[in-house]
């Protein structure tokens, strides 16, 4: 049986340290052996029975320099190679370096398992004599991957976020009535895992969809940019999210056109933000039922500001995965609003038809709280009460996956895959379990150029992915 050695480059980033951290586990799980790790050097040796697996990007590893023949342009793209004496698993960046070890994982080690006639599992790392040779250069598709939650049904934090790293998310938008007491440990975390944080709030909406005054709001721009720098400016976050007065279904409240005046509060606002901070990122979280036939004003947002758009039609912008009517509608808009401002439009989606909140139980905080630490007998107990709907959205995700695929497909070549998606993936146990819909998801950000049927393959072998 081989053994194996991790040489890793620089260790001095917190996504450094995951990546080793990360390759270190997955070997041990394959062969029951924490394997030694090693910074390389001149000193480096080559043992009798051991392969070397060197980790890191060409800036941080002399090794990987001096051997490998991989010619990375793209940020978070990853190289494996494999042969019978050595592996390199080599990053663009720091980012790259560990989506490559977790496709260590997915595209090798998976591939080389499998079943002999006595259906017991036989492992290619504590069967085979030699490595099997192997070579992947990939890249991600969208830029930006991410998932859109409540803060207050984030049950574990930790756990949420490995998941999330898993999966190779890299953003995630993180909606709360108030700052959770413990933001700051929430990004510091994220952060280390090459997630960005974007803190939610409103800028006059509620979950009632209340009708504002939507004509005489310069003073409720002043009282939000005044919220942003008591509340959120010092949480080393990366951005933040807002929704306003689109989510109706109507497109005039109280005898104002929605669109029109919805851009001219945003634009308003924002433009408070940006003369101090011109560098922040601001998402407009803009729900397309109340300004889909009159884009003609959106197109007129502020272009520093980033739309993200949701409620676009059916599936994946519904809430129920079985909802494919209208979907050839769904892809025109989606194609319409991807270039309304622009080949360089700052322009993202948030997905439905995952996991969600029970609006009918649903209660406002009541003021700022500690989020994501409860208790593991709670999350058990949480998990089993949503076992039902989740076996819901497991079998429509299963039928219907193809339908989410063409969208992001059309994101894809439409935006040259820069955009942000995000899935919105709430309330349904996501900390403790990484379901096979999320995961799917996820790979499909990843490889939008796959077939859906090797995707959903690849996926589903998988053992850290769940079926419910």
């Amino acid at each position: 049986m081989e053994t194996f050695k991790i040489v890793f480059g620089d260790n001095n980033t917190e996504i450094q340290k995951r990546s080793i951290e990360k390759l270190s586990k997955t070997i041990h799980d394959a062969i029951g052996v924490y394997p030694p790790c090693e910074k390389y050097s001149d000193k480096t040796t080559s043992e009798e029975n051991c392969i070397n697996i060197y980790l890191g990007t060409k800036a941080n590893n002399a090794y990987i320099l001096k051997n490998s023949k991989s010619s990375l342009t793209i940020p978070e793209s990853y190289y494996i190679k494999v042969d019978l004496t050595a592996v390199i698993i080599e990053g663009y960046d720091d980012a790259g370096a560990l989506y490559g070890v977790i496709d260590f994982y997915n595209k090798y080690m998976v591939k080389y398992n499998y079943y002999g006639p006595d259906e017991t599992a036989k492992n290619f790392l504590t069967t085979r004599q030699k490595m099997a040779e192997f070579e992947c250069l990939s890249a991600p598709s969208i830029k930006e991957r991410g998932l859109w939650t409540w803060g207050h049904v984030i049950y574990d934090y930790k756990g949420y976020l490995d998941n999330m790293m898993q999966l190779k998310f890299n953003s995630v938008i993180i909606w709360n009535d108030y700052v959770p007491l413990n933001a700051k440990e929430i990004v510091e975390y994220a952060h280390a895992r090459n997630i960005k944080v974007i803190w939610g709030f409103s800028w006059l909406w509620d979950t009632n969809c209340k009708i504002f005054d939507m004509v005489n709001t310069k003073e409720k721009s002043q009282e939000i940019f005044e919220k942003y720098e008591r509340e959120y400016a010092g949480l080393n976050a990366d951005g933040i999210y807002f929704q306003t007065f689109t989510e109706l279904k109507e497109e005039s409240a109280n005898g104002v056109l929605i669109a029109d005046a919805a851009t001219k509060f945003v634009n308003e606002t924002a433009r408070l933000f940006f003369s101090k901070y011109p560098n922040l990122r601001l998402q407009f979280g803009l729900h397309a039922t109340s300004v889909k036939n009159r884009l003609e004003f959106i197109k007129n947002v502020d272009n520093r500001i980033e739309i993200i758009w949701e409620d676009c039609g059916s599936m994946p912008y519904s809430y129920y995965p079985q909802n494919v009517s209208n979907f050839e509608e769904t892809k025109r808009f989606t194609e319409d609003i991807a270039l309304l401002r622009g080949e360089n439009d700052k322009f993202g989606v948030v997905t439905k038809g995952l996991t969600y909140l029970n609006w009918q139980t649903f209660k406002h905080q009541v003021g700022s709280q500690i989020i994501g630490e409860s208790d593991k007998n709670f999350i058990i107990d949480r998990y089993n009460k949503k076992i039902p709907f989740l076996k819901y959205i497991q079998a429509y995700w299963i039928t219907s996956a193809d339908n989410v695929y063409k969208i992001i497909k059309t994101i894809k070549d439409k935006k040259r895959g820069n955009a942000s998606v995000y899935a919105l993936v709430e309330d349904g146990i996501f900390d403790a379990n990484i379901y096979y819909p999320v995961a799917l998801y996820s790979e499909m950000l990843w490889d939008a150029n796959s077939d859906i049927k090797t995707l959903q393959n690849q996926v589903a072998l998988r053992d850290y992915v769940k079926f419910v």
